[in-house]
């Protein structure tokens, strides 16, 4: 059963955002490019509950959540070759969030759902390409990826992961239990400095596709075969990284194959995870409880067809 709780907080504010971009067209096909943008994410209240303190009394702090405020900048290049029948795109940027909403859970049973929480600031960085290529009109081609540093650069209070949970809540002059053993529990726990959720540090996707010009049922048009693939780095998937939430990395591969004609005429078959790979898409600390690790699992092999038309 969960605890009673009544609050009644109240929220209001205001923001604004804009960007600012330069460009230098070095040559027809050559393109740098650097942007600033000031951005916000709306703050709120939270209505799922919010932890109590050692009195059992709602913690009114957490009742609201503060808007994030946003920095981002970025810089690149974009480029085609050989009659642009090449494409590369290449960017780097930077993130500067204040008041991170990270989406948290912890193990009181006042807390429903989980609710929202500022972390102090976030910083994510990282390179991207899209590398496309076309030879000829029967083939393409293209591979995209980005390496992405995502950190908290300060959440000093954030409810601690499961393995340092449990246990009696600690007091002044105590010592925490160790990871998995706490017979003492931290209050919270200091992630600065520890990945963001959901963020691989590496992802990349590619793909192709050859075709063939042909008739069927007396229709001009083309047979064709395409593959997409892509591969993405271990990740945590809980906002306090935990042992039992990192998800290891993992590639999909999709097929598809059919007849298009020029008049919007599209046929075709399609297997998705073609290679069945068991994968998990989130492991998730469940709320009100302590140790269960909920998952949810990726689709399995999925193949079918489907019928396109365009008037």
């Amino acid at each position: 059963m969960f605890a009673p709780q009544e609050i009644s907080p109240s929220f209001s504010d205001w923001n604004f955002s804009y960007d600012l971009t330069a460009t230098y067209k070095a040559t027809q096909d050559l393109l740098f490019y650097a942007t600033y943008a000031k951005t916000f994410k709306s703050g709120g209240i939270n209505q799922n509950g919010v932890p109590s303190d050692a009195a059992n009394n709602p913690i009114l702090d957490a009742a609201t959540v503060k808007p994030e405020s946003v920095n981002h900048y970025e810089a690149g290049v974009k480029a085609e070759f050989l009659d642009r029948e090449v494409t590369l795109n290449l960017t780097a940027f930077r993130t500067d969030i204040k008041n991170y909403q990270a989406n948290v859970n912890n193990g009181q049973f006042g807390v429903l759902r989980g609710y929202l929480a500022n972390a102090g600031k976030v910083r994510a960085q990282g390179i991207e390409f899209d590398f496309s290529a076309r030879p000829s009109e029967r083939f393409r081609s293209y591979v995209n990826g980005a390496y992405t540093d995502a950190k908290y650069k300060r959440f000093v209070d954030a409810p601690c992961p499961p393995e340092l949970s449990g246990g009696t809540t600690v007091g002044a002059g105590q010592t925490p239990g160790a990871p998995g053993r706490p017979g003492l529990s931290p209050a919270n726990c200091d992630i600065s400095g520890q990945r963001l959720p959901g963020v691989s540090k590496w992802a990349f996707s590619f793909g192709a596709e050859a075709n063939a010009e042909s008739k069927l049922f007396g229709q001009d048009g083309q047979f064709y075969l395409g593959y997409d693939g892509s591969y993405r780095s271990r990740f945590s998937s809980n906002p306090s990284p935990s042992a039992y939430t990192w998800i290891e990395g993992y590639s999909l591969s999709n097929f598809r194959a059919g007849f298009r004609t020029e008049n919007g005429i599209d046929i075709f078959g399609w297997v998705r995870n073609a290679f069945d790979k068991k994968y998990l898409e989130q492991l998730s600390v469940g709320p009100g409880n302590t140790g269960l690790i909920v998952g949810l699992p990726g689709d399995p092999r999925t193949w079918g067809g489907t019928i396109k038309a365009s008037f």
